[in-house]
């Protein structure tokens, strides 16, 4: 119920976010020989996408960081501890490289799962004309006015995907470790949020150099970095082949890409500079 939660105070899951728009790439991207991708402009649309989700992550990592510090400062001035040694060990071992990316893949295909979950009710509330229903419903009409219950029929109609997405995620997130234990196969999920937790937590009750903590999160933002790409990828390529249409050369691709990276690399990601701030530096 927590990402339920959190949709409900007005935030995003910074991971969902490629998975959602990938549908709205497909749209932009125009078709062009063999009804392949257009490359150039699904080039520049990921550039775009890598800078927004480069801020999101990055403040995600932060306040998930500054929390669990402040947390663990809590609990430590009352001579109390959150994790046990070997909690701390454990959990530090689990943000190294291997396995935690196969576990970060795991949990990029589940955001893929909780958009086409979204989306799938998003489509039901409009076939079933929520807001109609909602509106019309005997036990809200006697508890709520009529503006009232045409504000609540209209938002619960307009976010029925969001939340049902956001619950579902969180079901397949918890299930998946527990799956592994009944099966007896190594399956688990890593997601950049909980990772950042973790290491804030771990690190308040151990005696940790920079370095150490600095490796350490670059492992989480790495496990970021997965989630991102996997839950992308895989939106991206459902979302073409839903409008007949196909990436085409990966190499390419990856070529072109490269070519724009090393021509701007800051725009990976910060915003690029207006016009007219790049014409008065060139005067």
């Amino acid at each position: 119920m927590g990402f339920v939660l959190i949709h409900l105070l007005g935030f995003t899951i910074a991971t969902k976010q490629p998975a959602m728009t990938a549908s709205t790439f497909a749209k932009a991207i125009e078709k062009g020989e063999k009804s392949w991708a257009n490359q150039k402009k699904l080039v520049e649309l990921i550039i775009q996408v890598n800078r927004s989700q480069f801020a999101a992550v990055l403040g995600n990592v932060a306040l998930a960081l500054l929390v669990a510090f402040g947390i663990a400062s809590m609990v430590i001035r009352r001579g109390e501890t959150i994790l046990s040694p070997e909690e701390t060990v454990y959990y530090l071992q689990g943000l190294e490289p291997y396995p935690a990316l196969l576990y970060a893949a795991i949990a990029g295909v589940w955001l893929f799962c909780s958009g086409l979950i979204a989306g799938y009710f998003d489509n039901r509330a409009n076939l079933l004309e929520l807001r109609k229903r909602y509106f019309h419903h005997p036990l809200l009409k006697k508890l709520l006015k009529e503006k009232r219950r045409e504000k609540l029929a209209c938002y619960l109609h307009e976010h029925h995907g969001a939340m049902a997405g956001n619950f579902f995620f969180g079901v397949l997130l918890g299930i998946t470790p527990y799956l592994g234990y009944l099966l007896d196969l190594p399956l688990d999920i890593r997601h950049v949020a909980f990772s950042t937790a973790y290491l804030g937590y771990s690190s308040m009750h151990i005696d940790i150099s920079l370095g150490e903590f600095l490796l350490l999160l670059g492992f989480v933002l790495l496990i970021g970095l997965v989630n991102l790409s996997v839950s992308f990828i895989l939106a991206l390529k459902v979302s073409l082949l839903s409008r007949d249409s196909y990436f085409g050369n990966f190499f390419s691709f990856v070529k072109l890409f490269a070519k724009e990276a090393r021509r701007r690399p800051l725009e990976l990601f910060f915003p690029p500079r207006p016009a007219a701030e790049e014409k008065e530096e060139t005067k």
